[in-house]
């Protein structure tokens, strides 16, 4: 059983969805779902940057539905993804959590904070992030899961070059 702890009490529990996971997958998920309320809290309250405090307070009151909305979404999402073999995977965890960011974009945007600077390749990546919230990495998201994305990667690696190599696909 994971739980996320959103203001100082445990409001989101759910079922280890990803419980059938082997090591690597598992580990991943575990830990992005555990960081995923903390992590958008942050860069909800980063986009604000230098906003009246009337803005941050609109942000701030607004961010646990946030916080619920968002862990739902991942954990729907990431638990598809995770469980689709990797030959079929057509996406990556990166991806859920850079779309997860549509609850928050959407209170920055009705609190009325300003958007951020987005290059060409920020506004390709993610058309819809207008705050820049997704992470452009693990480390985004802190060191436990910079460590689980790297280890869930070689995995992923280590099992499609594994079969390629039975099929006598690579020498």
């Amino acid at each position: 059983m994971a739980s996320a702890r959103l203001s100082g009490c445990d409001i989101v529990t759910f079922k280890d969805m990803a419980g059938d996971l082997p090591e690597y997958p598992q580990r991943l998920f575990e830990v992005i779902t555990t960081t995923v309320p903390t992590w958008i809290e942050r860069v909800m309250l980063l986009a604000c940057g230098d906003s009246d405090n009337s803005t941050r307070e609109k942000v701030k009151s607004r961010v646990g539905d946030v916080q619920r909305d968002t862990l739902a979404y991942v954990t729907e999402q990431l638990n598809g993804l995770l469980a689709t073999d990797v030959d079929d995977q057509r996406s990556n965890p990166l991806e859920v959590l850079r779309s997860s960011t549509k609850y928050a974009n959407v209170v920055l945007r009705d609190a009325r904070v300003s958007p951020a600077a987005r290059d060409e390749f920020q506004q390709r990546l993610d058309p819809d992030d207008e705050f820049l919230l997704g992470p452009m990495s693990w480390m985004d998201l802190g060191e436990s899961v910079h460590e689980a994305g790297i280890g869930w990667g070689a995995w992923k690696a280590a099992t499609v070059l594994t079969r390629r190599r039975a099929e006598g696909k690579l020498s």
